[in-house]
């Protein structure tokens, strides 16, 4: 009877066509890892826009992911954030602050998109990138952050 690992040799070894070593079987990492997640206490500050009050201050939380991925062959990259999380059924709002920066030593601007999505239950993150001509730049590895207010929701 065969062991789980020379299943999975033989089922690596179909897939790839080719016979794979012990070393390389070994090197195989079946999960990586995507993203860090911090979810700290923060205050949201709301300032008066026709009055010259004192901004009220309350209680918030506020979720802070990174991760790295690349864009396809259309130069984008899109993703929802709970594609990067452990998701605990929590809402999302306003204000989301999202940065991407290529990891390349050659000149490439990235652009970025977002929206809150499914009744708040996610972010929708959508990266472009181009060349200096404007033309979309396919197969760009870029680092992401995302940091999303998650409101304490009083129950």
């Amino acid at each position: 009877m065969a062991t789980k690992t020379q299943n999975k040799r033989e089922h690596l070894e179909g897939l790839l066509g080719e016979q794979i070593t012990d070393e390389a079987l070994a090197a195989i990492q079946v999960w990586l890892d995507t993203a860090i997640v911090t979810n700290t206490e923060s205050r949201t500050v709301q300032k008066n826009t026709i009055a010259n009050l004192p901004n009220r201050c309350s209680a918030n939380r506020v979720i802070d992911v990174s991760g790295f991925a690349t864009t396809g062959a259309n130069g984008q990259f899109s993703f929802n954030l709970t594609n990067f999380i452990c998701p605990a059924r929590e809402i999302y709002s306003e204000p989301v602050n999202v940065i991407a920066t290529p990891k390349t030593s050659k000149p490439f601007f990235l652009t970025v998109q977002h929206e809150v999505v499914n009744n708040g239950a996610d972010v929708k993150i959508t990266v472009f990138a181009w060349k200096s001509n404007g033309s979309a730049a396919p197969g760009i590895t870029f680092n992401w952050r995302c940091r999303v207010e998650n409101p304490l929701i009083i129950t």
